[in-house]
Formats: C-alpha cells, sequence, structure tokens
C-alpha cells in the first residue's frame, strides 16, 4: 500500500501534537460581533461534520511492530560531511585556468559529422573537473582554460562509453563561463566551534550521535503510527468524502508532482501512472485525513490560534523558515494544518497501541513480503478477468 508521510517524522521530532481544528462545527467565533475568525480559521476545505462520513472502529490497541533504529558510523560521518559542504567556499578564479578539482561551469555543443548529437550540448553546466563526469580526454582539453575563453577541440569517445557513440570521433566548441576554486574548512576544534554550539569535535560527535538517534527514534515511532492509522482506516466504516476536501487533496498532490517534475526536467506524466492510481493516491490521503480528524474529536484534540502559530512556526524552524508565512505560501496553509492534525493523531493512536520491537531488518523485509503479496494478488486477479475474457 503506498503511503504518504508527509512531515509527521518531522513533527514527532520536535513533539508538535496538535489537531488543526479542521472540520468542527465550532466555528471560531468572535465573541464581541459574532462574526468568524479568519486568523486561522480553516478553509472551506473542511467546512464539513467528519460524522457524515466516518464511523470509527477499533482504533485502540492495535498490533504494530517498532523498528529499532540502529546508528552506524556512516550515518555520522554523512553528517559531518554534510557540515563541511555547508561551510564550504567557492573562490571564483579569473587569474589561472581550470585545474582539477575546480568547480567549472561550461557551455558546450559537441557535432560529428558536422551535425549536433543527442546529449551534446547543454548551457551553464556545472561540475568539478577531474570527477569523471564526463569522458577523460574531454575534460583534459579544459586544463588550463581560464574563464571567459571558448575554444574548440576534437575527442574521441572511448569504446565503452555509449551504444551510439562508441569510438567516434566529435568536435566540442566550448566556452568556460566560470572556474570556482573548491575551499573546504578543515574538520578540527576550532571549526566546530565556529559553526556549532559545540568547543570540540569530540563533544561535537557525541552530541550529534544523540541527536540522530532520537531522530531515528522519531521516525520509528511515526513508522509505527502510520501502520496505526491504515489499520484504523481499514477498521473505520468510510460511506464517502467531502468533495471540497477530495479537490484540495488532488490539487496539493498535483501540485506536489509538478514541483518534483519540474525539480528533475521531467513532465509530469512520466510518472503518474494513469489516472486511477492518482486517484487511488488521493483517495487514500482523504481518507487518512477523515479517520484522523474522526479519531480526534472523540478523543478531545484541542488547538487554540496561539497553539497553532506557536507550533507551525517551529515546524518552519526545522524546515530551514524564518517565518511562518513564507512556509505556509510554499506549502500551503490547508496542507500544514493537515499534516499537524494528522501528527496528533498518529501520536496518539501510537502511544494506544500495543508495540512489538523488531529490527529494522526483519520489519522491512516483512514489509516487502507484504507489498509482494499484493502484487501477485492483484496479478493473479487481472489474469482472472482476461481468462473470463477469452471465453465470452
Amino acid at each position: 500500500m503506498k503511503r504518504r508521510l508527509y512531515l509527521t517524522a518531522a513533527m514527532l521530532g520536535m513533539g508538535v501534537f496538535l489537531f488543526a481544528g479542521c472540520g468542527n462545527d465550532q466555528k471560531n467565533k468572535n465573541s464581541v460581533n459574532g462574526t468568524e475568525s479568519t486568523e486561522l480559521a480553516a478553509t472551506d476545505a473542511f467546512d464539513y461534520d467528519v460524522n457524515d462520513y466516518v464511523k470509527l472502529g477499533e482504533y485502540k490497541k492495535l498490533a504494530v511492530r517498532y523498528p529499532v533504529p540502529v546508528l552506524t558510523e556512516d550515518d555520522v560521518q554523512m553528517e559531518i560531511e554534510y557540515l563541511l559542504d555547508e561551510n564550504t567556499q567557492y573562490n571564483e578564479m579569473t587569474d589561472r585556468g581550470a585545474q582539477d578539482g575546480d568547480l567549472l561551469s561550461i557551455t558546450y555543443t559537441g557535432t560529428i559529422d558536422g551535425k549536433e548529437f543527442d546529449g551534446g550540448s547543454d548551457s551553464d553546466y556545472e561540475f568539478i573537473l577531474g570527477d569523471e563526469e564526463f569522458f577523460e580526454d574531454f575534460e583534459k582539453n579544459l586544463i588550463g582554460k581560464k574563464a571567459g575563453e571558448t575554444f574548440s577541440f576534437k575527442t574521441t569517445f572511448p569504446e565503452d562509453y555509449d551504444e551510439e557513440l562508441n569510438g567516434q570521433e566529435a568536435e566540442f566548441s566550448v566556452t568556460m563561463n566560470s572556474i570556482s576554486e573548491i575551499v573546504v574548512p578543515e574538520y578540527n576544534d576550532a571549526f566546530i566551534k565556529e559553526v556549532t554550539d559545540y568547543d570540540t569535535v569530540a563533544a561535537y560527535e557525541e552530541g550529534l550521535q544523540e541527536e540522530l538517534m532520537v531522530s531515528a527514534q522519531n521516525e520509528a515511532m511515526a513508522t509505527a503510527g502510520e501502520d496505526a492509522l491504515q489499520m484504523a482506516i481499514a477498521n473505520a466504516e468510510i460511506t464517502g468524502y467531502p468533495q471540497q476536501l477530495y479537490d484540495a487533496c488532488y490539487e496539493s498532490t498535483m501540485q506536489e508532482y509538478q514541483e518534483y517534475a519540474d525539480m528533475i526536467g521531467i513532465e509530469i506524466s512520466e510518472f503518474i501512472d494513469d489516472d486511477s492510481s492518482l486517484e487511488d493516491e488521493v483517495l487514500n490521503w482523504v481518507n487518512e485525513i477523515l479517520v484522523s480528524q474522526a479519531i480526534a474529536e472523540k478523543e478531545g484534540f484541542e488547538i487554540t490560534d496561539d497553539n497553532y502559530s506557536e507550533d507551525a512556526g517551529k515546524l518552519a524552524e526545522e524546515f530551514g523558515y524564518t517565518a511562518l508565512e513564507e512556509f505556509q505560501e510554499d506549502y500551503g496553509e490547508v496542507y500544514v494544518k493537515v499534516n499537524l492534525m494528522k501528527d496528533k493523531a498518529v501520536r496518539y493512536l501510537y502511544e494506544n497501541a500495543e508495540v512489538e520491537e523488531v529490527s529494522e531488518e526483519e520489519y522491512y523485509s516483512e514489509l516487502e513480503g507484504e507489498e509482494l503479496e499484493e502484487i501477485e494478488e492483484e496479478s493473479d486477479s487481472g489474469t482472472e478477468i482476461l481468462f473470463e475474457d477469452d471465453t465470452e
């Protein structure tokens, strides 16, 4: 079963357990004039009574597995490298030619027999010289060239390069747009004291291990809580959904896909299998919202405007935003509220579940087995339909 993890793990790590007050008939009223407050009023997407659509089944004491996290040296080293990357300087060089280890920006056009070929041209392409992003002879022709130079050279593609280009001679015209020297800081006590709240490398790594373990534990709790939510959905009787909620989820999903497609430079249709798979995903999200909301209302979760502002603000900071307004503009206020609500429900389900601790390997191997069974069942179902069609 596909899952939308959204922001749940991040919010569990912050200790943010809020219900965003969506869909409650008790709309925020100004006590003076009786008008609706617009400060944090729910959008039209949540203007409904959840009890019209959901009858909860069993949602307490559900049997879930908690994948016990294990922290490795690679996990710690990855964070150290990330810290170094964050503080790496790129000094633009104008008085010398390119050399191995420099970050280059080039614009190039390649031709074979005077004709351009697929993949042989690009503009403002950035890469580190010497990292073998291009084949060796191509990169050798860039060494020593200065920023602003335009030059041409002939080269031969390696025999094992590409089926269509193997061994072919090509001519490239290249403009060296810029050259930047990469200066990685030295990893020592002085560096750690300058860029972190720790005084020494040893203290930083000790604190880092603690932070990573807490984060991994929160993620494992979120995983188990998500499993409990899926069980609660399966146990509930869902008779429909508010169209405005479906529309809001559909719009948010499409926006999410479009931004991802734009980021990796493909058409959105390339990773949406078909309309039915998209509809299934949206419906699953709608069901998560409805059941989370029904649990929240039944258990009396509360939220105030002040709580929302404070905790959504903390979430924004976790994502690198300095202002809640900017965070909401990028993700959408509805998206943030939905996840705050779902977070509280997921935490409640986890805290009231029958939790079995298992290794990560056991958890994910069993999960893969369950997903494989689902695929096989779908495949078997499809085969039966084909046989029925053939016999008619």
